[in-house]
C-alpha cells in the first residue's frame, strides 16, 4: 500500500469506523469495539488496496460504508464462512449459538443445580492418556522375565498368588517376593511417582471443582449478609 493510500485510511476511513462500529455493529460473543475496529482496518485496506491495484477510483466514504456492510453482517478479515459453527457471521444468521458451560441446566431450585459442564464432562480417562499408558505397559512388559509376566497376568486377571505358584510348582512365598520385585521394577521403570499420577484427578476437573467451591462459599457469604 502507497504512503498516500495508508494517509487515507488512517485519517479519513478509520475514524469513520471508529464512529459507526459502537452503534451500528452487533457484537457476538466476547467481540467488543476495539476488536471489531482492528478487524474492519484490516478489511478496509485490503479493499482500498484492490481498488487501486484494479485502477479504481474510490473515496474513503464508499470504503468506509462497504467495510461497515462487511462487518455487520458478520465477515471478518480471517473468515465469511457460515458453515463454521464457531464463526461470527454463522451465529448472525442462526445457524449455530454458542452456550457458556457453567449455564444451569435442569431444575434452578435444586440443591446443587447441574450446569451444561457438569452433563457434558465425563469421567472416564482420555483416550489419549489410555493410549500413551498401554505403549508404556508394552514397554514395561518386554523387560520381564517369564515369572515376571505371570504375576503381572495375575494381578490384572485379579486372580489370586496361589494359583501362579500352583502353576509354576513353588511355594506362594516365592511367588509374593516375585510380585515385590515387580512393584520395584515398575517404580523403576515408571518413575517412583507413578501411583501418584495414575490416581491423580486430571488438572480441568480440578479447576471445575475449585469454580463451583468458590460460586458456593460466594452465595453463602452472600445469604449470610
Amino acid at each position: 500500500m502507497s504512503s498516500h493510500a495508508d494517509t487515507i485510511l488512517t485519517e479519513e476511513i478509520v475514524p469513520r469506523l471508529r464512529h459507526l462500529i459502537p452503534h451500528q455493529v452487533p457484537r457476538v460473543g466476547s467481540e467488543d469495539p476495539e476488536e471489531l475496529l482492528q478487524d474492519a482496518t484490516l478489511i478496509a485496506a485490503r479493499m482500498l488496496d484492490r481498488a487501486r491495484a484494479n485502477g479504481k477510483t474510490v473515496t474513503p466514504g464508499n470504503i468506509a460504508y462497504y467495510t461497515l456492510l462487511h462487518v455487520r453482517c458478520g465477515r471478518r478479515s480471517h473468515s465469511a464462512s457460515r458453515s463454521d459453527a464457531m464463526g461470527t457471521r454463522t451465529q448472525i444468521v442462526g445457524n449455530s449459538r454458542l452456550d457458556s458451560l457453567d449455564d444451569a441446566v435442569g431444575a434452578q431450585d435444586a440443591e446443587e443445580p447441574l450446569t451444561l459442564g457438569d452433563v457434558l464432562a465425563s469421567d472416564a480417562t482420555d483416550p489419549a492418556e489410555t493410549a500413551a499408558r498401554n505403549l508404556d505397559w508394552q514397554a514395561f512388559a518386554a523387560t520381564l522375565n517369564e515369572q515376571d509376566l505371570a504375576v503381572l497376568q495375575c494381578l490384572a486377571d485379579d486372580v489370586r498368588l496361589q494359583e501362579v505358584a500352583t502353576r509354576c510348582g513353588v511355594c506362594r512365598s516365592t511367588v509374593q517376593g516375585w510380585r515385590n520385585r515387580l512393584t520395584e521394577l515398575v517404580r523403576r521403570f515408571m518413575g517412583t511417582d507413578v501411583l501418584h499420577l495414575i490416581q491423580r484427578t486430571p488438572r480441568w476437573r480440578e479447576n471445575l471443582t475449585s469454580l463451583h467451591e468458590q460460586l458456593e462459599c460466594r452465595m453463602d457469604r452472600r445469604l449470610a449478609a
